[in-house]
């Protein structure tokens, strides 16, 4: 059981690493901070939330929504 756990924490870990790589890459090509499906700007608040987002929050919830259905 404690394997298990261990290994899910690594998978987060890995897969956040791998999300602020690609922010990173975003900062320099100049595309961070606008939403690569639309190209439109993603808001403050959710950069704030979180940094990595590369989806603006209408993109996000429509992903969300069309996963669960």
């Amino acid at each position: 059981m404690e394997w298990s756990r261990i290994s899910g924490v690594h998978s987060d870990l890995a897969a956040q690493s791998a999300a602020i790589d690609q922010a990173l890459a975003r900062i320099v090509d100049g595309s961070y901070g606008f939403c690569t499906r639309r190209g439109e700007p993603i808001g403050r608040e959710r950069l704030g939330a979180r940094p990595s987002a590369e989806l603006c929050i209408d993109c996000a919830r429509e992903l969300e929504a069309h996963r669960r259905a």
